[in-house]
């Protein structure tokens, strides 16, 4: 069964913003959705939220099949993460990643430090990724859109620009995000044979 795993940002708001739109849109196709719940602001640690999606890995959850969106510091998470377990899998959509932290706070400056990934990491995690997606805006408040842009490309993603979504978390006031729920829908009923 084709799954789908929401990875959170810093501070966790994509559990308020459009997480539940898109594990509710995605039940409804008949996917089977994993929001894990990692530590947030200072206590996000690589270690702490890798030893978390490891429970996925072991007991066979995370796989080939898997889907994964991920938001802010999920999007350095996830490469990085996928690179050092080695795991191939099928769609990736990251939601305003970047590369170089814009935002000018030292406690996240630190976090996003720990989290993001080498070259190397990037490069394989690209090998391992069947489908890459990069959604992003013109209105950002943490990064400029050449940085999103940067991103998109250094994880050789498609680029989806959706004008006026921010940062996608609570500042933006986006609870829905179809375009990200458009992607998956399209790849699952190819993958359907729909």
């Amino acid at each position: 069964m084709k799954n789908l795993f929401i990875i959170h940002s810093y501070n966790g708001d994509t559990k308020e913003t459009f997480g539940p739109y898109i594990k509710e849109q995605a039940q409804k196709l008949g996917i089977k959705v994993y929001f894990p719940d990692f530590p947030i602001k200072k206590e996000a640690k690589y270690k702490s939220w890798s030893s978390i999606m490891d429970k996925y890995l072991k007991n066979g959850d995370l796989n080939s099949e898997s889907m994964i969106i991920s938001h802010s510091l999920g999007t350095h998470f996830i490469p990085k993460y996928i690179s050092d377990r080695n795991i191939p899998i099928d769609l990736y959509i990251s939601c305003a990643g970047f590369i170089n932290d814009h935002s000018g706070r030292n406690d996240l400056q630190e976090i996003v430090k720990e989290f993001l990934p080498s070259d190397e990491q990037i490069n394989r995690f690209i090998n391992l990724v069947n489908n890459r997606y990069s959604i992003y805006s013109n209105n950002d408040h943490i990064n400029p859109q050449e940085e999103l842009e940067y991103y998109a490309d250094r994880i050789a993603a498609t680029r989806v620009f959706v004008p006026n979504i921010g940062h996608m978390g609570t500042k933006s006031g986006i609870t829905e995000l179809p375009e990200a729920l458009e992607i998956i829908k399209n790849h699952y009923n190819k993958e359907k044979g729909r």
